[in-house]
């Protein structure tokens, strides 16, 4: 016969594998929390309530505005190799999934830890608790919340959680104002947009693991009574911001706009005052400046791609054909300078004027293409549109002047109606008299008449040496 100890464990067990939640550890709804709270300069909210448990457990409440692309906290007092749990809304733009990651060289995006180690840090979702009725689940206009347990999470990161200390130091940061949208635990991150840390007392939020199990604390203060409003959200048990800081991805646009200047403007433009101006000391000068906001660009690329995780390990298309655009302005650069000095010696072309002429368009060509690749890299494809639009626009204008210059400096066709006689005045003195110009037919049919040219059949007669009035041609045979 069943005790009532025997059905409340089978009912347990019944739960538990029916809904992974109810699998957690029986929680006390009065377990010891910290709550911290604070809004961003662009008005944007963000709260984190935790509650430790000392078998390295994390219960943890955290939410943000859903205009942040992703929200966070790290345990430590610095980015670098901090443990860091980050959440992000998935896929379906309402739900919201929370990924442990850990940073690694400097402030750089951290990496998911995977599934690899065992003994490893896990984040278990949790939808059941009833002062949290939307629980991991984004509104848009309003907050995302991320809501659940993170196991084995006290000590995976550089610095461990020391449960005795009153000023426990945690770093955290919400991303931009972008969109992210994935259900993949390592979607990439942008950079963040504010950041900073602050301390919790450790003293007054953890649970004892071997009598008391904790639970993830309310979204607000214990004296709310479970009510969820905005203007509850406070800090008790921890600190207020310390050091916050505003962020953006400066050298982002910065790599953009130099190589854009670079490619659609300066080196375009070099090409063409070669054209107006004839003067290879202006064109030049062009060219060396375009090559100077290469060289920039260049350095603040390798940077970013040190940053990210989608570039770290230099293998993207951008990348690629990034470093043999690179390494091909330079030869370019050579090829000119050789050609010039060849050039003024022997006023003749050579295959490395041929082969500078060829490699400059195809140059510039395949930087504009690589250009697209770049902003699909950096997860800015809306940006392609209107940088299409401005390519598409200077190539017009490029091409306009290219043909409009070599119209106007077309050789004239020969017209020799047009022609003066006066440079055959020296074939004899029939000539002197010869001032006004003559007919193309007349001209030919003159001529090809003293020449001999005619057939015999039909020709008319050459007057006498004496008649002024029709010129003769005298040939000596």
């Amino acid at each position: 016969m069943f005790t009532q100890s025997t059905v409340f464990v089978l009912l347990a067990a019944i739960l538990s594998y029916s809904n992974p939640s109810f699998a957690l550890n029986p929680v006390d709804p009065n377990a010891p929390a910290a709550y911290f709270a604070t809004t961003t300069p662009t008005n944007a909210t963000y709260v984190v309530a935790m509650n430790f448990v000392r078998n390295g457990d994390i219960y943890i409440h955290m939410h943000s505005s859903t205009s942040c692309s992703w929200f966070g906290v790290g345990i430590g007092d610095q980015m670098d190799g901090a443990g860091m749990m980050i959440a992000y809304k998935a896929t379906n733009g309402t739900g919201v999934v929370t990924s442990v990651r850990r940073a690694s060289g400097g402030r750089s995006e951290p990496v998911w830890l995977g599934d690899h180690d065992p003994e490893g840090p896990r984040y278990e979702a949790i939808f059941t608790d009833q002062y949290a009725p939307v629980a991991n689940t984004a509104k848009k206009g309003g907050i995302q919340i991320s809501h659940g347990l993170c196991r084995n999470c006290s000590s995976f990161g550089s610095m461990k959680l020391d449960y005795t200390s009153k000023q426990q130091p945690f770093i955290f940061a919400i991303g931009p104002d972008s969109k992210l949208e994935s259900d993949e635990l390592d979607a990439p991150l942008r950079r963040h947009e504010f950041y900073g840390h602050f301390t919790m007392d450790m003293t007054v939020s953890t649970s004892n693991a071997s009598t008391t199990y904790g639970r993830v604390p309310a979204p607000n203060l214990p004296e709310a009574n479970g009510a969820v409003a905005d203007s509850l959200f406070a800090t008790q048990g921890a600190s207020e911001v310390l050091d916050g800081h505003e962020d953006s991805e400066w050298a982002l646009p910065a790599h953009a706009a130099l190589m854009c200047l670079a490619f659609v403007l300066v080196f375009p433009m070099g090409a063409l005052l070669l054209e107006i101006l004839q003067s290879v000391l202006w064109h030049g000068v062009a060219q060396i400046v375009g090559v100077l906001f290469v060289l920039v660009g260049f350095g603040l690329g390798v940077h970013l791609s040190h940053h990210y995780n989608r570039s770290r390990n230099f293998n993207s298309g951008h990348q690629v054909l990034g470093l043999i655009i690179f390494a091909t302005v330079f030869i370019q650069l050579g090829l000119g300078v050789i050609h010039h000095v060849i050039y003024r010696r022997t006023k003749q072309s050579t295959i490395i004027s041929k082969t500078h002429l060829f490699l400059g368009p195809l140059l510039i060509l395949l930087a504009l293409i690589n250009g697209g690749l770049g902003f699909d890299l950096a997860q800015n494809h809306h940006d392609n549109i209107p940088y299409g639009i401005v390519v598409a626009v200077v190539a017009i204008i490029f091409l306009t002047a290219r043909l409009w210059l070599l119209f106007k400096r077309r050789p004239s066709s020969y017209q020799p109606d047009r022609e003066s006689l006066e440079a055959y005045k020296t074939f004899g003195p029939g000539y002197q008299d010869i001032q006004t110009p003559v007919s193309a037919g007349s001209a030919a049919h003159h001529f090809g008449f003293e020449m001999g040219t005619h057939n015999t059949a039909g020709r008319q007669l050459a007057p006498h040496r004496g008649d002024m009035n029709r010129p003769a041609l005298a040939v000596k045979t």
